[in-house]
């Protein structure tokens, strides 16, 4: 690795005690020592990507960030090639034992079991990646949260002191008093997320209302609901529009289809799956869903919105803001209206014209008259 203070190579014997041997200067995290496989640049880099733009973001957002590192959205090519290496090398460890069983030499005898033991350990270990980037296969975190705070931040701090800016540990808890009259109301019911808007003035910035409770609604104001995929957080939006009536709430959250593979996003499974309550059953929004969305929902398949990367994260905000001022009546007629002149439809073939007791008679083709 590289250290962060003389930026000279340091060899693993050279770095004891997370002290390089040059310098003599301590740094905070060995990517060969912590399951997180980060370094003090690494970590400084995967800090600056997240902030760009200006955005401040949270120690939970960073975890995040790095686990999407760690996993690195494998494809069909990374899957097949574990599969390729698994089998060579479990046919190599099948021919070193066999030729060991057989020989009466005792050194070639620890040498070729040796050999089929490295073989075996290789190909075990390429399977189980193999199943781990199948399609379809749900990312599985390095580290939890609490492990990452212990091992990657508080160490961080232990010899920094500080975190670097733009990284937060605990964003604002509570709103800030408005003074720009707002035009909607952004309801974030998930505290990761509502802090991470917060830390940015997102609401002072858009003149909207951030709240992280339904009592906390005022009356009069649209709203747009930012919320997990999951199933549960699909009956939740239900429940809020149940409770508004009469009022104009947006679900402003992510569709199964816009996290299915080849999209880039965080797919996690809780394998006690259960089916859609009635509630959700009924409303119009699950019947639109497609039936692999619905599928994928009641497997118990979901995806957290404080996964999603700082910046697309906060253009989603954004987004839900715009719907949620847009006029409906406007956007309903702008629909009609496409729908009249066939926008975005697949063109029929015209109805040939009937012929007419006037209308010329076409020749034979063979020019008999």
């Amino acid at each position: 690795m590289i250290c962060p203070h003389c930026r000279e190579s340091v060899g693993r014997r050279e770095r004891h005690g997370h002290r390089c041997s040059r310098c003599r200067r301590p740094f905070a995290l060995d990517p060969k020592v912590e399951p997180g496989r980060l370094h003090d640049l690494k970590f400084r880099e995967l800090v600056a990507k997240g902030t760009g733009g200006g955005l401040r973001i949270t120690v939970e957002q960073l975890y995040w960030l790095n686990e999407r590192r760690l996993y690195g959205f494998p494809g069909p090519k990374e899957h097949r090639a574990h599969l390729a290496i698994g089998a060579v090398a479990a046919v190599c460890a099948v021919a070193a034992g066999s030729v060991a069983a057989g020989i009466d030499s005792e050194a070639w005898f620890l040498f070729l079991g040796f050999c089929a033991a490295a073989a075996a350990t290789r190909a075990v270990r390429d399977f189980h990646r193999a199943w781990r980037t199948r399609a379809g296969a749900p990312l599985h975190p390095r580290l939890t949260p609490t492990w990452f705070q212990y091992l990657v931040i508080d160490r961080w701090r232990e010899v920094y002191l500080r975190l670097p800016d733009g990284l937060l540990q605990h964003p604002p808890p509570d709103p800030k008093p408005g003074t720009v009259k707002a035009r909607a109301v952004l309801l974030c019911e998930l505290p990761s997320v509502a802090g991470f808007l917060r830390a940015n003035e997102f609401a002072e910035r858009h003149q909207v209302l951030l709240v992280d409770e339904l009592a906390n609604v005022p009356a009069a104001l649209p709203v747009a609901v930012l919320r997990d995929l999951s199933l549960s957080a699909l009956a939740r939006t239900v429940a809020v529009r149940a409770a508004l009536p009469g009022r104009r709430v947006v679900d402003c959250g992510l569709l199964p289809r816009a996290v299915f593979e080849p999209a880039k996003a965080v797919r996690l499974r809780d394998r006690t799956g259960s089916p859609a309550p009635a509630a959700l059953a009924a409303s119009p929004g699950w019947q639109r869903l497609t039936g692999r969305e619905r599928d994928w929902l009641t497997a118990g398949w979901y995806s957290p919105l404080i996964a999603m990367p700082p910046s697309k994260l906060f253009a989603l905000a954004e987004k839900a803001v715009q719907r949620a001022l847009a006029d409906p009546t406007t956007a309903a007629e702008t629909r009609r209206r496409a729908q009249r002149i066939g926008f975005l439809t697949w063109p029929q073939a015209l109805p040939a014209p009937r012929p007419t007791a006037n209308a010329p008679q076409a020749r034979p083709a063979d020019g008999a008259r």
